[in-house]
Formats: C-alpha cells, structure tokens, sequence
C-alpha cells in the first residue's frame, strides 16, 4: 500500500519550485526504514536547487501500521486552520483504504480509529508517541497540565504548542513551535511523572475537552487560543 508519486514542492525559503518524489501512503510494516527516517525527521527530505535550504515538503499522505492498528492521515501544516471540515473527510479516507485490503487484513482493522495531523513534525509526534505505548488523549490531555505548570516559561515566547519528541532519564521532553508557523522555539522537559499525575484527571477532560476522545485530530491546538483561524 505504500505509493509515491513524481511531483514538485515549493521551497519555503525561496518559493522555488522543486522537483520532488513524495509518497501518496506508507505502509509501516512493509517499509521500516521509512519509519526511522519519520522519527529522525529525513523523510522525504529535499534540497532546493536554487537556494539550497534542506526541508521536508508538506503534503497528504496516508501513514499504516497495520501491526499496530495504526492509521494516520497527515495534511500539510498551512491547512491546521480548516481541521473541522477536514477530519470529517477522514473516516472516508479510511475506509477507501480499508474497501482495497484483503479480506482477512480488513477484518483485523476493523474499529480502528484513524488520527489526522497536520504537517510532518506533527506525523513524527504521532508514529513516536505509538512506539513509545503513549495513549494520544493521555499524552494530549497531559500537555493541558504541563501548559498549566509551565507558563511562566512559555509565556514569553507567545502562542505555542508542544510537541512530544523523547522520553529520556525519567522526564519527557516536548518541542516548543509557534502556533503560527510550526517553528521550533526550544524544548520544554518535564517529569515522566505527569503522564501518572494526567491520569485521575481523565474523565474531567473527557467531559470538558470531548473532541479529544471522540475525533480524529486529537490535538490540544484545537483549543489554543492563536491557533490558525478555523
């Protein structure tokens, strides 16, 4: 299921356009190097001819793990702020997907719930935090606490969101980007223990945040305030 296509990208620093060869969907279990290049952030990594500035095109990709009952469906990160219309439209992405398995392959997927991401920092985060057993409306929820406990160190550098990136000598450390350009700003480590701490707050975020539970973006941007327009 894994399909790439010859395209071109246009250079975020020059606005060049580039030739490119993008995959359309990843099949994880069929191409594991493609995972380690996902996780190290050298996926589909280009060069622009003109300027020379290395960067990963943003682009729609279906991402599988059928192993891991993992779907993911990326967009790229200009369209976040239209993830309302957009993740109504994924389910069907799916199931297009699904209609095309083998038989006893789609009666395995059966019940999986597909997640959309935008951009492809976005898709690391979510091929990580699987590999690392970090249920995404725990993880996300547990952001909403650490936002809490980390304001006065966030706040200087405006809008942001984090976005979890190791688990290392008990603390987990989050990328800090701008909301409104993806850029990484720094890092932001804090004990493993508010994953524990996350935990009998749960049912209270289910009941305030329910879209975390219930939709394909499971994202804390959903309620940010400075995040892209909807």
């Amino acid at each position: 299921m894994s399909q790439i296509i010859p395209t071109t990208a246009d250079c975020p620093r020059c606005g060049a356009v580039c030739p490119a060869r993008l995959f359309e969907s990843v099949n994880g279990d069929v191409l594991p190097v493609q995972v380690d290049a996902i996780l190290d952030g050298s996926f589909e990594r280009t060069t622009c001819s003109r300027c020379g500035a290395a960067f990963q095109p943003e682009h729609r990709m279906l991402f599988a793990r059928h192993s891991a009952r993992l779907w993911i469906v990326m967009y790229p990160f200009g369209s976040r702020g239209d993830f309302e219309v957009i993740e109504r439209g994924v389910a069907d992405v799916v199931a297009r997907n699904f209609a095309d398995a083998p038989a006893g392959l789609a009666d395995g997927l059966s019940g999986v719930q597909p997640r959309l991401v935008f951009g492809q920092y976005a898709l690391a985060e979510a091929v990580r935090s699987a590999r690392d057993a970090l249920d995404p409306p725990l993880l996300e929820c547990a952001k909403l606490l650490a936002y809490q406990r980390s304001l006065s160190q966030l706040f200087s550098l405006g809008p942001t969101e984090l976005v979890y990136e190791r688990g290392e000598a008990g603390q987990l450390v989050f990328g800090v980007r701008g909301l409104a350009d993806g850029e990484r700003l720094g890092e932001l480590a804090i004990t493993a223990a508010l994953l524990g701490d996350t935990q009998p707050l749960m049912a209270g975020f289910a009941a305030s945040h329910p879209e975390l539970f219930e939709r394909p973006y499971i994202s804390v941007v959903r309620y940010l305030r400075g995040a892209p327009p909807a």
